[in-house]
């Protein structure tokens, strides 16, 4: 009974929250700003989970595991379905290329630099899980979300070259960190010298990717004919129900599975027009749910060490996306010049940063990947908190200067 209690209190607050708190704010302050990312409902579920009024106790959240699946699955799917070729190849390649260096630049940088913390810090542990939890790290800090870019839109005076630039990058960031996440979901499972582990990982790997793409020519098939908006909704949620809960069940990340079912429909279907508002819709519901969960899975551990590993993602964070601009720009011959400023506004991770870290640990759950994840939330939250003062520096001054 306390499921069934727990499930109908989240719908009445996602209801609420989608309803009066998502409304647009006028002002580009932090404040306002983290409350329309959605992350405040993480410490609703903080309060709400076994550090506060136990309503999310850790019975109930694992009788609610598929709501917190089905959000994976609804934030991928909902990723993977902007990724149409068609609109994508309007850009200049110069744009993926910078997409790409930029997002490889802060993976590198940032899983090098933590392969040497993390060893440092927890000497006791194997390397193979040190190096792995290094990469997904790197990962993290390479993603960038559109909802700053998205809020401050109305605020720029004109919207010229950096702005369309910046939309470009922040869309597809999270593309890279998501396929990285496919190959750490397929072969970090144990050392990487163990017997038959690269085949094991290359069966993983190509049902992970084989089952989307199914699933994903199953709907394109179920709605080739005309249907109703009522139909499409019904086969859309049921079917990244199902592919999201399947992934969860073979420990897939169901973030993965549904992101290349969302490329795959998206890149068959001609009802782009027709399913994409009925992703909009339901987005805020599925979102708010999800955050509150993560907020009361959430084991609340502050040490030293994590302190550490936060203040040094946030300081790389900004060095990556800014440093390599200008050499990078001259690389692929910008016909604008690319300052490091104009990297600051890309600080802003997202609801997908937080689904990659929820991801990693619902897939290892160990001492390590608990420390990953309280690491990760905690610089996604001063990450938002800064990013629009951050974005006040860059790309509006920039726009400004034009």
């Amino acid at each position: 009974m306390k499921v069934f209690f727990a499930f109908g209190f989240l719908i009445l607050i996602a209801f609420l929250g989608s309803r009066f708190l998502f409304r647009g704010k006028k002002f580009l302050t932090p404040t306002n700003y983290f409350i329309l990312s959605g992350l405040i409902y993480v410490f609703l579920g903080i309060v709400l989970g076994k550090h506060g009024l136990n309503v999310l106790s850790p019975e109930v959240l694992k009788g609610l595991h598929p709501l917190i699946s089905l959000g994976l699955g609804w934030i991928g799917f909902l990723f993977g379905f902007q990724l149409e070729f068609r609109y994508l190849r309007r850009f200049p390649r110069k744009f993926i290329g910078l997409s790409f260096l930029q997002s490889f630049f802060v993976f590198a940088l940032v899983s090098l630099s933590f392969a040497w913390i993390l060893s440092v810090l927890f000497s006791s542990q194997p390397s193979y899980l040190l190096y792995g939890m290094a990469v997904a790290f790197g990962l993290l800090a390479s993603l960038s979300s559109p909802t700053l870019l998205n809020f401050a839109t109305s605020m720029l005076p004109r919207k010229g070259d950096y702005y369309y630039l910046a939309r470009f990058l922040v869309s597809v960031s999270g593309f890279w960190a998501v396929s990285g996440l496919i190959l750490i979901s397929s072969f970090w499972r144990y050392p990487f010298s163990a017997q038959k582990i690269f085949l094991e990982g290359l069966i993983l790997f190509s049902s992970l990717l084989l089952f989307a793409l199914l699933i994903g020519s199953v709907f394109h098939l179920l709605t080739r004919k005309r249907a109703r908006e009522q139909d499409v909704f019904v086969f859309l949620l049921s079917l990244v129900f199902f592919a999201s809960g399947a992934a969860f069940f073979f420990n897939l990340p169901p973030l993965c599975v549904c992101m290349v079912m969302g490329v795959t429909l998206s890149n068959l279907t001609r009802i782009q027009e027709k399913i994409y508002p009925l992703l909009l819709s339901a987005e805020k519901p599925f979102y708010i749910t999800f955050l509150i969960l993560i907020g009361a899975l959430w084991e609340l551990d502050f040490e030293y060490t994590i302190a550490i590993l936060v203040g040094l993602i946030v300081i790389l964070r900004v060095i990556g996306f800014s440093l390599p601009l200008k050499p990078v720009g001259g690389l692929l011959d910008f016909p604008y010049p690319l300052p490091f400023r104009f990297g600051l506004c890309f600080l802003s991770p997202g609801g997908i940063a937080v689904a990659f870290a929820i991801s990693i640990k619902l897939m290892y759950p160990l001492p390590l990947t608990d420390i990953f994840f309280s690491a990760a939330l905690l610089s996604i939250i001063i990450s938002e908190f800064v990013s629009p003062w951050a974005l006040k520096i860059s790309l509006l001054r920039l726009e400004s200067e034009e």
